[in-house]
């Protein structure tokens, strides 16, 4: 899996003269996917592999490992990057506290906590 360096000038060069600047993410506005901070990154490809059957695509040796379903280059990404040994996660601080993942295949909401405690919602519907 290739990574490209984000060209910042462009991308600012790209927004038109009197733009607002950012205003939020539009309604229904759907994340591809996303990438978590973990203590473990082998902890936490057994527990997505435990609780949700999702594929190993990559390993960046014990730092990151990519998952996914449905053979997709990846949904999620754990890495520990900035968090190695981590812990759970203290709910007073910053951070992401849940993560939505919408599937034609469940029929009622449910909540699982990963080892960090990032609650992963599982809602019916297609994304």
């Amino acid at each position: 899996m290739a990574t490209e360096r984000l060209n910042l000038p462009a991308v600012v060069a790209s927004v038109p003269a009197g733009d607002a600047g950012w205003q939020g993410a539009p309604e229904n506005t759907i994340v591809g996917h996303v990438h978590l901070r973990v203590g473990r990154p082998e902890d936490a490809e057994a527990w997505w592999h435990d609780e949700f059957g999702f594929d190993t695509v990559a390993k960046y040796g014990g730092q990151a490992v990519f998952l996914s379903s449905g053979h997709y280059h990846h949904h999620i990404g754990a890495n520990a990057w900035h968090s190695a040994g981590a812990g759970r996660r203290d709910p007073a601080r910053s951070g992401l506290a849940w993560v939505e993942m919408r599937s034609d295949n469940v029929k009622a909401e449910t909540a699982r906590e990963d080892p960090w405690g990032t609650v992963i919602k599982t809602v019916p519907g297609k994304a």
